[in-house]
């Protein structure tokens, strides 16, 4: 038998379920006892029991999360299946509500199995630093089969996740993230009024560089400072700025430009694309790294190449290397950039080849 006490009624999707407050040791020892069972979940990882990368990076930022007692966990869902449990419920002087199980177990069949594996993997971690009297809003939810698909379908499908610029423009979690938003603000030729923080993607016809999170996911590839404290990312984020400045002087595109020179450069340049901010943040990082003067090694990027015997400039959609690479690709007689994790890494190699900032490989022997 199981007694869960200090509960309260809510009423959804037309049925009475039970909320209660449950602590990060009461979900552990549940699963040890048998009141608690992994199953029923929608989600194909937990149907077959193999998290994919993407789940396990989940389970593994929260369980990390939870050790240092900071987790945003919200409220968690357990079902109970009227169909398979024989149970009661009764109402003590107080309101409140204690549900007593005489058989079957709770389950995971609605929602919160990774959130709820984290938390029993947090309770068990030897390093002991995560509280397991940490208390979670939980519901029990009372439903079959086929409301618990119903629920688990609309928690993750109902509504929009905030796009990934947004979010990340409202909350750093990383120290590249952090580094990308100073620089943002303190550098005259970004600022929010030239980077797009609300959407993914700036409209071909805005005026604006690139999205934020164009700027982010470049730092978290090829910025590596490994900054471990806060004066070394601001001394990092100086660094940035002071680079791009270099970068402006000598590349305008860079910089602040207006609707019609932008939407002219959209479709024959490479500068200012989102696939330039990865190799432009690559270059930053190699400058760093070895203390290099960011307006000398930059200046090549304003020569022009030579092609056909045509003088060409380098970012233009005219220098065969970017079609070489595969940057550019042919659609129905139009070359378009071909984004893609390989074209960033190859564009990033690119720019640094032509800056002479090549990776330095030691021979020994």
């Amino acid at each position: 038998m199981t007694v869960i006490r200090h509960l309260r009624v809510v009423h959804d999707a037309g049925q009475d379920h039970y909320e209660g407050i449950m602590t990060g040791a009461w979900f552990a020892d549940s699963l040890t006892t048998g009141v608690l069972e992994y199953g029923g979940n929608i989600r194909p990882d937990w149907q077959t029991d193999k998290m994919g990368a993407k789940t396990r990076r989940k389970v593994e930022r929260w369980t990390e999360e939870l050790l240092q007692n900071d987790a945003v966990m919200g409220n968690l869902s357990v079902r109970l299946d009227p169909g398979k449990c024989d149970f009661d419920v009764d109402q003590d002087e107080d309101g409140d509500w204690t549900l007593s199980i005489w058989s079957g177990h709770l389950d995971t069949a609605v929602d919160s199995q990774s959130r709820i594996t984290s938390i029993i993997r947090a309770v068990n971690n030897p390093l002991g630093s995560f509280d397991s009297q940490t208390r979670f809003a939980t519901r029990i939810w009372v439903a079959d089969d086929q409301l618990a698909a119903r629920v688990g379908s609309d928690y993750n499908t109902r509504g929009d996740k905030v796009n990934d610029t947004a979010a990340k423009f409202a909350y750093q979690d990383n120290a590249e993230k952090r580094i990308a938003r100073a620089l943002l603000q303190n550098s005259p030729h970004l600022g929010v009024d030239n980077v797009e923080v609300l959407k993914n993607a700036v409209s071909a016809s805005s005026s604006k560089l690139f999205a934020f999170n164009t700027l982010t996911q470049a730092m978290e590839s090829f910025w590596h400072g490994d900054p471990v404290n806060k004066t070394e990312e601001e001394a990092q984020g100086r660094f940035l700025v002071d680079y791009w400045d270099a970068l402006v002087s000598i590349r305008p595109e860079f910089g602040r430009l207006g609707k019609t020179e932008r939407t002219a450069l959209r479709g024959t340049s490479m500068a200012g694309t989102a696939l330039s901010i990865h190799g432009i943040i690559a270059i930053a990082y190699e400058i760093y790294k070895r203390d290099l003067n960011s307006q000398e090694v930059l200046a090549p990027l304003a020569e022009p190449v030579y092609t056909d015997g045509d003088r060409v400039d380098y970012f233009s959609y005219k220098n065969p290397v970017w079609t070489k690479l595969g940057a550019l690709v042919d659609t129905n007689g139009k070359q378009q950039l071909r984004m893609s994790f390989q074209t960033r890494r190859t564009v990033a190699a690119e720019l640094k080849r032509r800056l002479g900032l090549e990776e330095q490989v030691s021979i020994e022997g």
